[in-house]
């Protein structure tokens, strides 16, 4: 019998790696363009079949979970550890989603609303008028907090503070270059990128183990997320290890802050680009009052557009991977156990046939149509879909809101963003440069 053959592609050539790490959508869409929808791409993890077609991210989200497990093991595993949910497969998987799930949810993650708010106020406080600012570091600053008080419940600034200082270098120390290149993970008498990183890492844990030490059997009360997670019991009555705990808390602090934040400084550079998509937004704002309820930010439609918009034109991770460990149809054409696959976002939320002018920013098109899970899948999907979705595009509108009806920003220069890759994810190359103008006439009166 033979063996199934992989779509064509292009070849394995250095400069095919180099694109695709300096711009995901530009080679997904040349790939696509040359040799249809699903192509085999060669990758820093090998030759990968790829499809950004509804038809075929649909056949990926709708399979067995029990067909796939885990793709990427190698870039992600030292940043967020091997007992991190991203990195499981099967009962496990499972398992550990179950446990994960319920402080994601409802009334609880609304409850964070009124936090989210306060250190959004807090933050602008440190800027001055007519003083310049990057708005990826504002709202990286708000993120970061929101997520270290959310999932630890920390009040003392001082330990907010070493938290911050870590998680910052932690995620600088992480590159691109030791997230592709597995050979330059060695420590060189104690030199270099990969023992700074490692440096890194030991003080992260040393942090979580003295909150886990601190906060098990004082769980009562507390309504933050490691609270929630100590007392979570699996159907056997069996509570998270120590291991598990300290890595699913490494995967909520790092993927928590930083993709929120990268979607909320687009938003902001998108806005201010477009005077009248702003305008549309402080209009709809105005009814609410100087500083808005955050329950009321949440619920309003163009603002969860222009965050949708955002997430749309820049997802901040681009792909969604897999590997076949049984045989698996895509779009007709079968492929064999060990296949790896990548359920294209960036190439998905540029598509034409989906979003006519898929380069422009237009947050209407998300007030005239629904997208399917297929079409618009920011947080992945599946069985694998993030379970913070909820809470990020919660804070998102809570953040943005506040800050636009709160206060003016002007960009401070003409120069068009353009995306670069930072470690797993993908941000603003400058951080978008902004001015700070001022507060609202009355809004803090």
């Amino acid at each position: 019998m033979s063996t199934p053959q992989l779509p064509s592609g292009p070849r394995i050539t250095p400069v095919q790696t180099f694109r695709f790490i300096r711009d995901v959508t530009r080679f997904f869409v040349d790939c696509r363009e040359r040799y249809g929808d699903p192509f085999t791409a060669p990758l820093p993890v090998g030759n990968v079949v790829i499809t950004g077609s509804p038809e075929g991210i649909r056949d990926i989200f709708s399979a067995d979970p029990a067909t796939f497990e885990p793709l990427g093991q190698l870039p992600l595993a030292p940043a967020v550890g091997d007992n991190s949910l991203l990195l499981m497969g099967g009962q496990r998987h499972k398992r550990e989603r179950k446990l994960l799930m319920p402080p994601f949810h409802g009334e609880r993650m609304r409850a964070y609303g009124q936090l989210m708010q306060e250190l959004t106020l807090r933050a602008v406080e440190t800027l001055r008028p007519g003083g310049p600012f990057r708005a990826q570091d504002l709202t990286q600053s708000i993120s970061l907090e929101v997520i270290i008080r959310a999932v630890f419940g920390i009040e003392e600034p001082e330990r907010v503070r070493r938290y911050r200082e870590v998680l910052a270098g932690y995620m600088e120390a992480y590159t691109p270059l030791l997230m592709m290149a597995v050979p330059l993970r060695r420590s060189f008498g104690g030199m270099g990128p990969w023992a700074r990183f490692q440096r890194y890492v030991t003080e992260l844990d040393q942090l979580l183990t003295e909150d886990l030490t601190t906060r098990r059997g004082h769980e009562a009360g507390h309504t933050d997320i490691l609270s929630l997670l100590l007392t979570a019991r699996d159907e056997d009555g069996q509570p998270m290890t120590d291991g598990e705990l300290k890595d699913e808390l490494r995967t909520l602090l790092i993927a928590g802050h930083e993709t929120t934040a990268i979607g909320m400084a687009w938003a902001l550079y998108h806005l201010h680009r477009i005077p009248e998509t702003k305008q549309r937004l402080l209009e709809e704002l105005a009814p609410l009052g100087p500083v808005p309820d955050p329950e009321a930010l949440a619920k309003l439609p163009y603002l969860t557009a222009v965050c949708d918009e955002s997430l749309r034109l820049h997802p901040i991770v681009a792909v969604v991977g897999r590997r076949t460990v049984a045989p698996f149809t895509l779009r007709g054409r079968e492929l064999p156990p060990g296949t790896a696959l990548m359920a294209a976002i960036a190439l998905a939320h540029v598509d034409p046939a989906t979003y006519p002018e898929p380069e422009r920013f237009r947050p209407e098109r998300f007030l005239e149509r629904k997208y399917s899970p297929f079409e618009y899948l920011p947080f992945g999907g599946g069985a694998r879909r993030c379970i913070g979705a909820a809470f990020a595009q919660y804070e998102m509108r809570i953040v943005l809101g506040t800050l636009l009806a709160v206060h003016r920003f002007s960009l401070a220069s003409d120069t068009p963003e353009r995306p670069v890759r930072r470690n797993v994810t993908i941000g603003p190359g400058g951080g978008v440069g902004m001015v700070y103008e001022g507060p609202r006439q009355g809004a803090l009166a």
